[in-house]
C-alpha cells in the first residue's frame, strides 16, 4: 500500500506553501534591508535631502579617527574567537568524547545555551573586572591589593576579553550542532576499525572522524564567524571603548542625532558585510590548505601515542567552561542581594532584598514583551520548520527531486549576514511604510533569527526519524494528519520542545532587531540589561541580568519536564 494514500495534488500544494512562504519572508527582508543600506552607503537618502550618489561616506569612514584600531579589534576578536571555538570543539570531541567530563558537558549544554550572551557578559564583567570576584579571592593574600588595580583584562584595546567570552559562549553551540551532525557519521564503526589497526582513540578522531564532521558543520562555523565579527551587545559591555569595535561604532552612528551620520553608518555596515564575506572565503581557503598540509599526516600510518596530552587539556577546558559559567551565575546572584561590598572582601558586608524589589517593580513590561515576543516567534518557527520538513518527506516518498533541501539553505542567510548590515535598511523601509514600532513587525524581525536556529537543531533529528513508523500508522487510521498528531509528533516531542526552547532563548537575546524594528517602543529585558550595564549600579544590573538569564532557563526546564510528564505512563518513551 502506498504511504500517504490520501495526500495527493491539492494536499501536496498545501505543504509546498511552507517552504515558499518561509523563503519569501526571509529573502524579501534581507534583500530589502541590504539594498536600502547600500543605497545609503553611497549617499542616497532622499528623506534627509541626499538625492545623489557619492563616495563621500566611504572617504569619511576610512579617515574617521580610530578607524584602524576599531578594525583591528574587530578582526582579532571575531576571527580569533571563531578559530579558537572550532579548535576547542574538535579537541573536546577527540579527547573527551563519552568520558565523565564529556557527560558533564552534555548535561550542562541546555543551561549553557540558555544563558543569553548579554547576561553572561555582565556576569563575566563582575567576575574578571579589577574589582571582580577573582581578584577579591586572591587579594590581599596573594596579590597584595588593598584597592582595585588600574589595569584590566576587560575592555582592552585589542578585544581579547571580548574574544574569550565569545569563545566560551560559542563552544557549547558548536558542540550541540556537531552532536546533531555526528548522526551522519558512523562513529562506532570508525572507532572500531581505527582501534583494530592500532590507533589510539584520539588519533582515530583526528584522522578519520573529524575530517568527515567538519563539512557538515561548516555552515554553523560561518554563522559563528559572522556573529563574532558583528556583535554589538557583548562588545558594548566587554569590548574596547575608545575607539570601540567597528560594529559598536556603526551602531552609534545610526543613533547619532545628526542624521548625516546614518550615511556613514550605512557605509560602515556595508564594510562589516564585506569583512564577513572575505573572512568566510579565507576560512574556506584555510580549510583546503589544512587538508593539503595534513594529507600526509592523515595517511602516514604512524601510531605513536603523541596526542595523549590533549586529553588532560580537553578535560580542563570542560571544567573551565562549566566552572566559569557557574561562577558567572553565582556572582550575579551575590551582587543582586548585596547592600554593601568593599574591596577586597570576598563576600558583602551587608545583604538586602532592596534591589530585587526595586528591579521587579520596573521590569514587568520588559519581561512581558520578552516572553510574548519569544513565545510567538518560537511557535511560528516550529510550525514553519515542521511544515518545510514534512514537505521534504512527502517529496522524497514520491521520488521527486526538486533540490528543496538545498534551496532551504537560504534560511540560514540571516545567520551568515551581519544583523547590522541589513536591519537598519529594514527599519528605514518599515518607517516609510508606517510599519515600524508595531508588535507584529517586532515578532517578524525576531523570527528571522529564531527560525534558522530552530531549523539547525530540529532538522537533523527530524530527518533521521524512521518514516516507516508513520507509514504503518497511516495504514491503521487512514489519515496522515491523525498519524502525524498521534504517532510522529509525540515521538519527536522532546526535540521539538528543545528546539522551541533554543528559539526562545535566541529571541530573548535579540538586541539590534528590538531596537531597530521596535523603534524604541518595546523594551525587552535584553535592551534594558545592556543599556544599564555600561554605567548603572551593579546591583540593579545583576537583577536585570538574572531575569534575562532565568527567562530562557525556565523555558529549557519546561522543555525537559513536559515530556517526562507526558510520557509518565509510557515506559518505552520515558527518559
Amino acid at each position: 500500500m502506498e504511504a500517504y494514500p490520501v495526500i495527493r495534488g491539492k494536499k501536496s500544494s498545501r505543504l509546498s506553501i511552507f517552504p515558499a512562504f518561509t523563503l519569501t519572508c526571509f529573502l524579501s527582508a534581507i534583500v530589502i534591508g541590504l539594498v536600502s543600506t547600500w543605497l545609503q552607503a553611497f549617499g542616497y537618502l532622499p528623506s534627509i535631502g541626499f538625492k545623489h550618489f557619492s563616495l563621500a561616506s566611504w572617504v569619511q569612514l576610512f579617515s574617521y579617527p580610530g578607524f584602524g584600531s576599531s578594525l583591528r579589534a574587530t578582526l582579532i576578536s571575531g576571527i580569533g574567537a571563531t578559530l579558537l571555538a572550532l579548535t576547542i570543539t574538535f579537541t573536546l570531541f577527540a579527547a573527551s568524547f563519552q568520558n565523565r567530563f564529556w557527560r558533564l558537558l552534555k548535561r550542562m549544554l541546555a543551561p549553557l545555551l540558555a544563558v543569553p550572551h548579554a547576561a553572561f557578559a555582565i556576569g563575566f564583567l563582575f567576575l574578571a573586572a579589577p574589582s571582580g570576584w577573582i581578584l577579591r579571592l586572591l587579594s590581599p593574600t596573594i596579590t597584595g591589593f588593598q584597592i582595585p588595580p588600574t589595569w584590566s583584562i576587560i575592555n582592552d584595546a585589542n578585544g581579547l576579553g571580548l574574544m574569550v567570552v565569545l569563545v566560551m559562549k560559542e563552544v557549547p553551540f558548536l558542540v550541540l550542532i556537531s552532536l546533531g551532525a555526528l548522526g551522519q557519521v558512523d562513529v562506532t564503526r570508525s572507532l572500531a576499525v581505527g582501534r583494530s589497526l592500532g590507533y589510539e582513540t584520539t588519533q582515530v578522531w583526528y584522522k578519520i572522524i573529524l575530517p568527515q564532521l567538519y563539512p557538515k558543520i561548516r555552515l554553523a562555523v560561518f554563522a559563528v564567524l559572522a556573529y563574532s565579527l558583528a556583535v554589538v551587545d557583548i562588545a558594548q559591555i566587554l569590548g574596547p571603548t575608545v575607539p570601540p569595535t567597528l560594529a559598536v561604532q556603526v551602531f552609534r552612528w545610526f543613533y547619532d542625532p545628526d542624521l548625516e551620520f546614518r550615511l556613514l553608518g550605512s557605509a560602515g555596515a556595508t564594510l562589516i558585510l564585506l569583512l564577513v564575506l572575505v573572512s568566510m572565503g579565507l576560512l574556506y581557503l584555510l580549510e583546503k590548505g589544512v587538508q593539503q598540509i595534513l594529507r600526509i599526516w592523515l595517511v602516514n600510518g604512524q601510531r605513536r601515542p603523541g596526542l595523549s596530552v590533549s586529553v588532560q587539556l580537553s578535560n580542563l577546558i570542560v571544567m573551565t567552561i562549566v566552572g566559569v559559567s557557574c561562577l558567572v551565575i553565582l556572582v550575579l546572584l551575590v551582587w543582586s542581594f548585596t547592600w554593601r561590598w568593599r574591596f577586597p572582601d570576598f563576600l558583602p558586608q551587608a545583604w538586602s532584598f532592596h534591589f530585587w524589589e526595586k528591579g521587579l517593580t520596573q521590569i514587568n513590561e520588559p519581561i512581558r514583551n520578552t516572553i510574548t515576543t519569544g513565545i510567538t516567534a518560537s511557535f511560528l518557527a516550529i510550525i514553519l520548520v515542521i511544515g518545510c520538513l514534512e514537505n521534504e518527506v512527502l517529496l522524497r516518498k514520491r521520488g521527486i527531486k526538486t533540490g528543496t533541501g538545498r534551496i532551504l539553505l537560504l534560511i540560514y542567510l540571516p545567520l551568515l549576514i551581519p544583523q547590522i548590515a541589513f536591519l537598519f535598511g529594514i527599519q528605514v523601509t518599515l518607517a516609510t511604510l508606517f510599519l515600524d514600532g508595531i508588535w507584529l513587525s517586532l515578532v517578524w524581525s525576531h523570527l528571522l533569527f529564531v527560525l534558522p536556529y530552530v531549523f539547525l537543531s530540529l532538522g537533523p533529528v527530524y530527518r533521521s526519524y524512521d518514516q516507516r513508523i508513520t507509514d504503518v500508522a497511516v495504514t491503521l487510521c487512514q489519515s496522515p494528519w491523525k498519524a502525524f498528531l498521534k504517532v510522529k509528533l509525540p515521538m519527536l516531542l522532546r526535540p521539538v520542545l528543545f528546539s522551541a526552547a533554543i528559539g526562545f532563548s535566541v529571541s530573548v537575546a535579540q538586541y539590534l532587531p528590538t531596537l531597530f524594528v521596535g523603534a524604541g517602543r518595546y523594551d525587552t529585558i535584553t535592551t534594558e540589561a545592556v543599556s544599564l550595564a555600561s554605567g548603572s549600579d551593579r546591583r540593579i544590573v545583576a537583577v536585570y541580568a538574572l531575569c534575562q538569564l532565568l527567562t530562557p532557563l525556565l523555558v529549557f526546564l519546561s522543555a525537559l519536564l513536559i515530556p517526562r510528564f507526558y510520557f509518565r505512563n509510557k515506559k518505552g518513551l520515558r527518559v
